[in-house]
Protein backbone atom coordinates (compact mmCIF):
# COMPACT_ATOMS: atom_id res chain seq x y z
CA UNK A 1 0.00 0.00 0.00
CA UNK A 2 1.09 3.51 -0.58
CA UNK A 3 -0.02 6.05 2.44
CA UNK A 4 -0.84 9.94 1.98
CA UNK A 5 -1.55 12.40 4.74
CA UNK A 6 -3.45 15.40 3.19
CA UNK A 7 -4.06 18.71 5.11
CA UNK A 8 -6.82 21.67 4.04
CA UNK A 9 -9.10 19.65 1.66
CA UNK A 10 -12.62 19.69 1.18
CA UNK A 11 -14.65 16.22 2.45
CA UNK A 12 -14.90 15.35 -1.71
CA UNK A 13 -11.77 13.17 -0.86
CA UNK A 14 -14.06 10.35 0.40
CA UNK A 15 -15.39 10.11 -2.88
CA UNK A 16 -12.42 7.89 -3.52
CA UNK A 17 -13.63 5.27 -1.83
CA UNK A 18 -15.50 4.14 -4.43
CA UNK A 19 -12.57 3.48 -6.50
CA UNK A 20 -10.61 1.50 -3.65
CA UNK A 21 -9.08 4.07 -1.54
CA UNK A 22 -9.24 3.60 2.12
CA UNK A 23 -9.43 7.27 3.52
CA UNK A 24 -9.43 7.86 7.09
CA UNK A 25 -10.42 11.72 8.84
CA UNK A 26 -8.73 12.93 11.51
CA UNK A 27 -10.62 16.24 12.10
CA UNK A 28 -10.05 18.14 9.24
CA UNK A 29 -7.49 16.55 7.80
CA UNK A 30 -6.94 12.70 5.70
CA UNK A 31 -5.01 9.48 5.98
CA UNK A 32 -5.37 8.21 2.71
CA UNK A 33 -3.64 4.55 1.57
CA UNK A 34 -4.04 2.76 -1.35
CA UNK A 35 -2.53 0.54 -4.06
CA UNK A 36 0.15 0.97 -6.67
CA UNK A 37 -2.08 0.76 -9.42
CA UNK A 38 -3.92 4.07 -8.13
CA UNK A 39 -1.05 6.28 -7.95
CA UNK A 40 -1.61 7.63 -11.27
CA UNK A 41 -5.11 8.33 -9.73
CA UNK A 42 -4.01 9.73 -6.55
CA UNK A 43 -1.79 12.24 -8.22
CA UNK A 44 -4.07 13.55 -10.82
CA UNK A 45 -6.66 14.11 -8.08
CA UNK A 46 -4.31 15.86 -5.57
CA UNK A 47 -3.20 17.86 -8.37
CA UNK A 48 -6.61 19.06 -8.35
CA UNK A 49 -6.86 20.36 -5.02
CA UNK A 50 -3.18 21.43 -4.30
CA UNK A 51 -3.50 25.30 -3.50
CA UNK A 52 -0.17 27.10 -4.74
CA UNK A 53 2.59 27.12 -2.06
CA UNK A 54 1.67 23.85 -1.04
CA UNK A 55 2.91 20.12 -1.60
CA UNK A 56 1.90 16.43 -1.18
CA UNK A 57 3.70 13.52 -0.34
CA UNK A 58 3.05 9.80 -0.46
CA UNK A 59 5.05 6.77 1.02
CA UNK A 60 5.85 4.44 -2.26
CA UNK A 61 7.33 1.78 -2.97
CA UNK A 62 10.18 3.67 -5.20
CA UNK A 63 10.42 6.52 -2.37
CA UNK A 64 8.40 9.34 -1.15
CA UNK A 65 6.43 11.04 -3.94
CA UNK A 66 6.36 14.88 -3.48
CA UNK A 67 4.44 16.64 -5.72
CA UNK A 68 4.99 21.19 -4.82
CA UNK A 69 2.10 23.64 -6.21
CA UNK A 70 4.74 26.26 -7.06
CA UNK A 71 4.56 29.19 -8.86
CA UNK A 72 5.86 28.20 -12.07
CA UNK A 73 3.65 24.92 -12.13
CA UNK A 74 3.45 21.88 -10.05
CA UNK A 75 6.62 19.77 -9.55
CA UNK A 76 6.93 15.97 -8.96
CA UNK A 77 10.11 14.22 -7.06
CA UNK A 78 11.07 10.85 -6.11
CA UNK A 79 13.19 10.75 -3.58
CA UNK A 80 14.67 7.76 -2.29
CA UNK A 81 15.91 6.92 1.18
CA UNK A 82 14.51 10.15 2.36
CA UNK A 83 17.33 12.13 1.03
CA UNK A 84 17.69 15.36 -1.51
CA UNK A 85 18.13 18.63 -0.36
CA UNK A 86 16.17 20.27 -3.06
CA UNK A 87 12.97 18.74 -1.83
CA UNK A 88 14.02 19.97 1.61
CA UNK A 89 14.91 23.04 0.91
CA UNK A 90 11.20 23.61 -0.66
CA UNK A 91 9.51 21.99 2.53
CA UNK A 92 11.33 24.17 4.52
CA UNK A 93 10.40 27.34 2.46
CA UNK A 94 7.26 26.70 2.00
CA UNK A 95 6.35 26.07 5.61
CA UNK A 96 9.27 28.31 7.27
CA UNK A 97 10.35 25.70 9.12
CA UNK A 98 13.83 24.19 9.71
CA UNK A 99 13.43 20.08 9.54
CA UNK A 100 17.00 17.93 10.20
CA UNK A 101 15.95 15.62 7.08
CA UNK A 102 12.78 14.70 5.28
CA UNK A 103 12.59 11.31 7.17
CA UNK A 104 12.61 13.28 10.65
CA UNK A 105 10.00 15.66 8.60
CA UNK A 106 8.01 12.67 7.54
CA UNK A 107 7.65 10.97 11.37
CA UNK A 108 6.28 14.13 13.27
CA UNK A 109 3.33 13.34 11.47
CA UNK A 110 1.34 10.86 13.49
CA UNK A 111 0.30 8.78 10.50
CA UNK A 112 3.67 8.23 8.96
CA UNK A 113 5.01 7.05 12.17
CA UNK A 114 4.80 3.56 11.83
CA UNK A 115 5.05 3.22 7.95
CA UNK A 116 8.09 4.95 7.80
CA UNK A 117 11.40 2.70 6.95
CA UNK A 118 13.83 2.81 10.57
Amino acid sequence: MYYSYVMGISDRILALRDSGFIIEQFGDNYGVAFPKGKADEWEQFISQYLELGYWNEYLSDDGVIFLFHLEDGLRRYVVKDYKNDEVLSLCENLCECKFNSLKDMLRENHYYCDKIEQ
